[in-house]
């Protein structure tokens, strides 16, 4: 998936290729199973599918051909291993090579635990064993479990290293319980047998009991045979309440690091760095601004970066070579409602919608009901009532003849949404500078 975000948009990749899922592997051809049928079409078209089929193809060279279908394609067809799909890849499609040692930014408020996570690297299953990383989201805790995984692949290659999400751990257990092709034997084979196991945002077996009691098994065969054991959490195991007591002794016995938030120095640093890999010029007094607000505003590391990519995307809008302050403050100013003059009409707020969200008018404004479309429709109906004084029997009639009651519905959930959900915000302020760009 990292090879492909950076070369298409957040919208695309999120709605039609962060979605699909492996679906089985035969003869050389990977299938990948869609959420709907329009979800398959906009993965399939040019301008999606070469990615998906390069970067699976680069990851696993065993594959020669690359499939999507739907749902309705799925039921038609004889019954698919799933398991047997995701075990193709085996576990490198989740080691980003991108993510290193070298380019993990290191400061006060990280040097422990980075220190912590070479040595194990350099010294698996002897010293540091096991080690618990803890922290907020964003603060770099994957970035270590990759820099582990891609340190040992250079210079131990002899040794097995399964990297992997607690719901890819939780989903393996499943899969092998209910495949007779894949008995339980072959699930603890798997992960038992390895010599360093990485576990990314182990909370989330909490609650699950038969997931916990398969780890607490695996974790134990593990460490008692001086096997490498490095789990990551955004909480102190002592946060997590419907956690095993017996799980939660188990991961007090480690060794307990937490990542602190980085200070504006650090921030600085990130930013800069950050800008160079993605081959943008920024001027120092503009990447001290972004961090000066990160600090502010207790963004974490992804959110600033967010943070960062806006400012570039709207100096981009405005034909700047290189952002500006104004830009970082225009960018990144609240609001919708502050300049509703602006000149504009309800089918320039939908073809911008349309843009962005990467959908054709007749699907956003047909009666298709899959998540892609209905999303850029309810935005389009509250920055339609934002920027214009239109009866909603009226905007109703322009988004395919819905009633006013619909047209209310979908307005509301925009309304309560901006004031929870980041997500919401930060569309509703792409959008709304999008439109009064032209």
């Amino acid at each position: 998936m990292p090879k492909i975000a950076n070369k298409v948009s957040s919208i695309s990749f999120d709605c039609w290729i962060k979605t699909l899922q492996p679906e089985a592997f035969s003869d050389g051809v990977y299938t990948l199973l869609s959420e709907s049928r329009a979800a398959k079409e906009y993965a399939r078209n040019d301008r999606h599918f070469p990615y998906i089929e390069a970067a699976l193809k680069e990851t696993a060279p065993i594959i020669e051909q690359v499939k999507i279908i739907d749902p309705v394609e799925k039921e038609g067809a004889a019954p698919l291993n799933a398991f047997r799909a995701n075990a193709v890849l085996q576990d490198k499609l989740l080691v980003n090579p991108n993510m290193t040692f070298e380019n993990f930014i290191v400061g006060k408020s990280n040097e422990i635990v980075a220190a912590a996570a070479e040595n194990v690297a350099k010294n698996p299953g002897k010293r540091i064993n096991p080690l618990f990383i803890y922290g907020g989201v964003g603060l770099g805790k994957t970035h270590l479990l990759n820099a582990i995984a891609n340190r040992v692949i250079n210079e131990k290659p002899e040794l097995k290293i399964i990297l992997a999400t607690s719901e890819k751990f939780t989903n393996d257990y499943v899969l092998t319980i209910k495949s007779k092709e894949s008995p339980q034997e072959a699930f603890r084979e798997k992960y038992r047998t390895v010599d360093i196991l990485l576990i990314d945002d182990i909370q989330f077996i909490a609650g699950k009991p038969g997931t916990q009691e398969e780890f607490f098994h695996t974790f134990n065969d593990l460490i008692q045979n001086g096997r490498q054991v490095v789990i990551t959490s955004d909480r102190h195991p002592d946060e997590m309440p419907k956690l095993q007591e017996r799980i939660r002794s188990r991961f007090k016995s480690s060794l307990i690091q937490d990542i602190g938030s980085p200070d504006v120095e650090m921030r600085t640093v990130i930013l800069q760095k950050k800008a160079n890999m993605e081959n943008h010029r920024l001027e120092p007094d503009v990447v001290q601004h972004l961090a000066q607000v990160a600090v502010d505003q207790k963004l974490n590391i992804r959110d600033m970066e967010g943070m960062l990519f806006k400012v570039i995307f709207y100096a981009g809008l405005m034909n700047h070579s290189t952002p500006t302050l104004d830009d970082c403050r225009v960018a990144m100013k609240e609001g919708v409602g502050e300049d509703k003059k602006v000149q504009t009409t309800a089918d320039h707020i939908i073809e911008k919608v349309c843009k962005y969200f990467d959908v054709k008018k007749g699907d956003l404004i047909g009666k298709k009901r899959d998540r892609c479309f209905a999303e850029p429709r309810m935005f389009a109906v509250y920055l339609i009532t934002e920027f214009l004084n239109i009866p909603l029997v009226s905007i109703g009639q322009m988004l395919g003849n819905r009633d006013h009651t619909t047209i209310l519905h979908s307005r509301n959930k925009i309304q309560s949404s901006l004031v929870t959900d980041p997500r919401t915000k930060m569309i509703v302020r792409d959008l709304t500078k999008l439109i009064k760009s032209e």
